[in-house]
């Protein structure tokens, strides 16, 4: 009889034991988990951070281009640039070499 009691002693205390480590494990990767969740977060704003900062910045050029638009240097600087437009008495010369550059020359007939 004291064989059995010790036995089923000695069983219900491994089987705690069993138990205890199984609930320590769980709560230990739950707690991992947590942690790296955590740093993916605070890493993902990081990133979103450095975005915004560039988002703001380009927003902040784009408005100060807006207040140009309607200058006329504006207009001519974007006619050159973007439609290879030139002033009376001007040539246009494009020299590809690789890169696309754009000269201009004024004539003596201005």
């Amino acid at each position: 009889m004291n064989r059995t009691r010790s036995s089923r002693k000695r069983n219900r205390m491994n089987g705690m034991r069993l138990l205890l480590t199984a609930v320590i494990i769980i709560l230990l990767s739950v707690f991992l988990f947590s942690v790296k969740t955590i740093i993916d977060l605070r890493h993902e704003q990081d990133e979103l951070k450095e975005t915004n900062a560039l988002l703001q910045e380009q927003r902040a050029e784009l408005e100060t281009e807006l207040k140009n638009v309607g200058e006329e240097s504006y207009i001519e600087e974007q006619a050159r640039t973007l439609l290879n437009m030139v002033k009376p008495g001007e040539i246009l010369y494009i020299l590809d070499s690789g890169e696309q550059k754009e000269e201009t020359e004024k004539t003596d007939e201005e």
